[in-house]
């Protein structure tokens, strides 16, 4: 397979994260001088890079590394370094015959493009976090199993997630807890199709369904859900975007490793942000040949999907580096293992740990946040609005 060669950038990223990933990913750290935040340029190649890159990683070794990426002939070029430094490689940049290097470095840096998300008849953009509440109808979910399962009104659950502040309700008919097995298609329809009838028919809500199935997508769809919340990461290519297209939907897409019932077992990569890019990349760009606009799909990283406690560390540090795809990004950690084990929580005692994920999640690019406590997770994270904005 050939990949697309790609770019993106990172901006104020903490010298000592920014070592620490740069260490583990290409075995490299940089010269980075006390504690200035540091951009972070990574660019991919399918071949060996032009000379410019070669030329600039000689001669500023302390803040740029070219590296084999992993695949045939392929490679990367990184560079990290703070403000001064990086003027002085701009400068060194504009004095070169080759510009492509600068031209790149300067659009990176000076991107305007605010995206935005449409879902039911509203629009989204990332200077208002909107809260996802979650409706799981299973019996092993791994937080609220059967909590919710056999209910006689779904409507009323609704109702409280409105009242607490939701902005859109995700319902789901199959657990994707680590280890789960996969639901008879038949059988998870019948858990969701009731409760997106009876929430459709008493609130405006924008709902969603998390389901991999493309057969559930279309039924649930044709009664009034509004977007597909994938959690497979497209594994059924073109036909659930198809569907998608058909009610003019919108879709979440998100990256997992595996299955939910292997994904945990030893996931591995060689450079989590990059590899996640990379997935993003070529999965939008099976919604683009199938007519699914870009302001009708949400990222998510999928943290918890295949991926070690540093894992999902890094992703919420190095989190804005999926800005540079143009969507708005959601993130999903509510009382999630990782917390758990870090703090050395039981599940029922995840809720503060959660929240700092949240604040932390929206302040590195997240607009949309999948969680079990609406009310709470609404004002931390409009604390954490209030700290990055103007009142």
């Amino acid at each position: 397979m050939i990949h697309p060669e790609y770019q993106f950038l990172l901006n104020t990223v903490p010298a000592d994260i920014a070592r620490s990933y740069l260490s583990r990913t290409c075995s490299w750290q940089p010269d980075l001088q006390g504690q200035s935040p540091v951009t972070v340029y990574a660019r991919y190649f399918n071949d060996p890079p032009p000379a410019i890159y070669l030329s600039t990683a000689a001669s500023f070794p302390e803040s740029c590394k070219i590296s084999n990426c992993g695949q045939k002939g392929g490679a990367v070029f990184h560079l990290a370094a703070d403000q001064l430094t990086l003027s002085r490689i701009l400068t060194f940049l504009s004095s070169a015959g080759d510009q492509q290097l600068l031209c790149q470095i300067e659009t990176a840096l000076n991107r305007q493009n605010i995206p935005s998300f449409k879902v039911r008849d509203q629009i989204w953009k990332s200077d208002r976090p909107r809260i996802m509440g979650i409706l799981n109808i299973t019996p092993d979910s791994f937080f609220d199993g059967g909590t919710f399962l056999g209910l006689e009104d779904y409507a009323m659950v609704a109702e409280k997630m409105i009242q607490a502040g939701a902005d859109i309700i995700d319902i789901g008919g199959e657990s994707s807890r680590p280890g789960a097995e996969t639901v008879p298609e038949n059988e998870e329809l019948a858990r969701v199709i009731k409760a997106v009838r009876q929430i459709r028919n008493r609130f405006h809500i924008p709902l969603s369904v998390d389901t991999t199935k493309p057969a559930v997508a279309d039924a649930v769809l044709a009664a009034g859900a509004d977007m597909i919340n994938d959690i497979s990461g497209l594994a059924s290519g073109q036909d659930m975007i198809r569907i998608v297209c058909k009610y003019k939907a919108s879709y979440c897409l998100m990256h997992i490793q595996g299955t939910p019932a292997d994904m945990q077992h030893n996931p591995h990569y060689r450079d989590i942000i990059g590899e996640i890019y990379l997935f993003f990349l070529s999965r939008l760009a099976i919604c683009a040949k199938a007519g699914l606009e870009k302001d009708r799909i949400l990222l998510d990283p999928g943290i918890g999907f295949g991926k070690t406690v540093l894992d999902n560390i890094d992703i919420l540090r190095l989190l804005s580096a999926f800005s540079n795809l143009d969507s708005l990004i959601l993130i999903g950690t509510s009382n999630k293992s990782f917390i758990g084990k870090i703090l050395q929580r039981e599940l029922n005692d995840r809720a503060p740990g959660t929240m700092a994920t949240h604040a932390l999640g929206w302040m590195q690019g997240a607009t949309v946040f999948r969680v079990h406590a609406v009310r709470e997770t609404k004002d931390v994270i409009e604390m954490a609005r209030c700290y990055t904005q103007d009142l």
